[in-house]
């Protein structure tokens, strides 16, 4: 079940060494919210056509505020053993 819907969300990856090319920028695109996973759905045409980051394997987790932007979660995703 989808707890919570979010649009117009940005996605940007780093510190991936070596950068595939479908990670490579920002993301835009909408946001759903679950209880085992937060997914990522771009919009238009990307190369990059989902995210999907299950809860258990995100670490390090912060919420900013910045005074002069908008708010934004930062954190780090493990790559789960035998994914895609």
């Amino acid at each position: 079940s989808v707890l919570m819907t979010y649009d117009h969300v940005e996605i940007t990856f780093s510190d991936i060494e070596p950068m595939p090319e479908a990670f490579k920028g920002t993301k835009k695109g909408s946001v759903f919210l679950t209880p085992y996973r937060v997914i990522f759905v771009s919009k238009g045409k990307d190369a990059m056509q989902s995210f999907v980051m299950p809860f258990y394997l995100l670490k390090d987790c912060e919420i900013k505020q910045p005074v002069f932007g908008a708010n934004y979660i930062k954190g780090t995703v493990k790559a789960e053993a035998g994914g895609m």
